[in-house]
């Protein structure tokens, strides 16, 4: 299967982690649990109708299951380059954006 089927996978299972299920409860809601394992692994391409079970099982809107997470790493290495970049720059006015931003978002 492609990366989407994947990132759309992991999604799922961390909603339904986040909101304390196993895999086996999602039988409850007609689907089995051998073809959920698969849809968590991203190995097959689920269909609109289990889209729709699977929100109504997590009790979600179906588009929270394509609300895709980047990679926090990467995006907390290119703020780190940035603020460096800042700093090397020895930018007395940037750095005093940069000062009041974090002190905003604190």
């Amino acid at each position: 299967m492609g990366k989407l089927a994947v990132l759309i996978g992991n999604r799922i299972k961390e909603i339904r982690k986040g909101k304390g299920l196993k895999q086996e409860d999602m039988e409850g809601f007609g689907i089995s649990y051998k073809y959920y394992q698969k849809i968590e692994r991203g190995k097959v391409n689920i269909t609109l109708n289990t889209i729709e079970k699977i929100a109504k099982a997590l009790d979600i809107d179906a588009r929270e299951l394509f609300i895709l997470r980047l990679d926090k790493s990467k995006k907390i290495n290119e703020l780190a380059a940035l603020i460096r970049e800042i700093i090397k720059k020895n930018d007395k006015k940037s750095a005093m954006k940069l000062n009041l931003f974090i002190k905003e978002i604190l």
